[in-house]
């Protein structure tokens, strides 16, 4: 369940990052739908390529250097898209950037409200410690 719903928030995301970055043309919902598919794919393949391959340049930079890789990754499934007859298309490098930038901010602050962290301190006391001799 918390898998589709990411994948809706890339959605909704990818929706706002076509009404604010220019460069940026959307279809239907589904298209979007499917767009964060492929840009959860591409992440998952060329995206860990990329950052393998560009170790230096991230360490360099202190990780800055991601948000260009995410920016390609991004202009890719727009072109990918385009291809497979989707209605979403970026038209170049910076359309690409600043759309994964605003894509990634609102898909993160909705998981953050509407998806349950499971991983939070229990409330109470510590558990006893053990003491082996």
């Amino acid at each position: 369940m918390n898998t589709a719903l990411r994948f809706l928030f890339s959605a909704v995301g990818l929706l706002v990052a076509s009404a604010l970055v220019p460069g940026l043309g959307h279809g239907s919902f589904l298209d979007l739908v499917i767009v964060a598919v492929i840009l959860a794919a591409l992440n998952a393949t060329v995206g860990i390529f990329l950052k393998i391959v560009a170790f230096v340049p991230m360490a360099c930079s202190f990780g800055c250097f991601s948000l260009v890789i995410n920016g390609l990754v991004f202009w890719l499934a727009g072109s990918l898209s385009a291809r497979l007859g989707l209605a979403f298309t970026v038209s170049g490098f910076w359309a690409g950037f600043f759309g994964a930038l605003v894509t990634s901010v609102v898909a993160s602050a909705l998981g953050a409200i509407f998806i349950p962290n499971d991983r939070r301190r229990p409330q109470g006391p510590p558990p006893p410690i053990k003491i082996i001799n």
